[in-house]
């Protein structure tokens, strides 16, 4: 099979390598598409991954295409999803049901190798079936979906409430879909116009591009008290900044973007802000697929199956594995901005 192999930061390689074989407690999955997640980049090109060589890529769709045990035969054949945190089982969290804190876990395209191949091996336990009708493309949007989701459910949003997403990117557009169908007034800013281009094209009126006016001053001049909640979805302190003055007094700041090369910071009159104003700060990581309260990654398939055109709009790159590395290294240079980008080996 291809595969695209992480040697060192920076350093990868498509190769030929033999298909994997699962074990007992595995299925080999044949990869319909693999989204580009926005950690990817700084994974691929300079943290690293915690072996190597390795196949990064973690939000991926497939078929069942062999078992490693009898007991599983049923799933031959089936449309799946994978839910990459692979939790241990035996730590304190996992027997709390905290599987996303899992204090031993691994992580398909981190940890162990992940969809940016044409197969991939994966626990029979982290498989999620797919809804007839919904396309391997958008299915493979489950993941990113299932983090907005958690991230909104966190939030505790009600109708009436207002809205702050700071950038535009997959997770912000998700969080807002999610946040406008819970009753709220969303609004959204980022520094790259095409992203809020796709915003608009998805119904979103209050769009601000933050490279000509401070975010903070328009949100002021739309809600004059701020909003009552923020998701800050880009990493960067500037983002950060924004969040906590744009806040209202006993408002919630959501913290989901992962940090970027900048170290992030709050300076003195931000941590007044913080106190003075009792702002409740939330962080985000992943997304649950317990059964109670609710299993996310459900939720979000039941989605696709009425709105499978709305989500399937985010999707503004595909591309083959042979085009992969090219894409990756585009978007590291930032000659690219996609909103979701994915690598697509077969379409159903």
């Amino acid at each position: 099979m291809k595969a695209l192999r992480l040697y060192a930061p920076g350093d990868l390689r498509l190769e030929d390598i033999p298909i994997p074989f699962p074990k007992p407690d595995e299925v080999l999955i044949r990869v319909l598409a693999c989204g580009i997640c926005g950690s990817d980049i700084p994974r691929i090109f300079e943290h690293g991954t915690y072996k190597y060589p390795l196949v990064p890529g973690h939000e991926f769709s497939g078929v069942v295409e062999k078992v490693g045990s009898e007991t599983g035969k049923d799933w031959v054949g089936r449309h799946v999803v994978v839910y990459p945190l692979i939790p241990c089982r035996q730590c304190s969290s996992c027997y709390s049901g905290l599987y996303t804190q899992c204090l031993n876990y691994d992580y398909l395209g981190s940890r162990r190798d992940g969809g940016f191949a044409e197969y991939v091996t994966v626990p029979r336990n982290n498989m999620i079936p797919v809804p007839d009708g919904v396309p391997g493309t958008t299915s493979a949007m489950t993941e990113p979906c299932a983090v907005a989701l958690h991230a909104v459910r966190k939030a505790q949003i009600s109708v009436g409430d207002s809205v702050l997403v700071t950038g535009a990117g997959t997770i912000g557009l998700l969080i807002a879909l999610w946040a406008q169908s819970a009753g709220a007034e969303v609004y959204m800013t980022d520094i790259v116009v095409e992203k809020l281009r796709v915003a608009r094209s998805l119904g979103f009126q209050h769009l601000l591009d933050a490279t000509q006016t401070p975010a903070s001053d328009w949100i002021k001049q739309k809600c004059k008290y701020g909003v009552d909640i923020v998701f800050e979805t880009t990493g960067y302190p500037a983002g950060l900044e924004t969040a906590i003055d744009s806040c209202c007094i006993s408002g919630k700041v959501v913290l989901v973007g992962n940090p970027a090369r900048e170290e992030m910071r709050v300076g003195s009159k931000q941590y007044g802000t913080i106190l003075r104003k009792e702002i409740a700060i939330i962080g985000i990581w992943n997304s649950s697929i317990n059964v109670y309260p609710k299993n996310e990654w459900q939720v979000v398939l039941q989605e696709f199956r009425k709105e499978n055109n709305l989500y399937a709009k985010l999707i503004t790159h595909k591309v083959s594995i042979e085009e992969l590395k090219e894409l990756l290294t585009e978007m590291y240079n930032k000659k690219v901005f996609p909103v979701k980008a994915m690598f697509v080996n077969e379409e159903i």
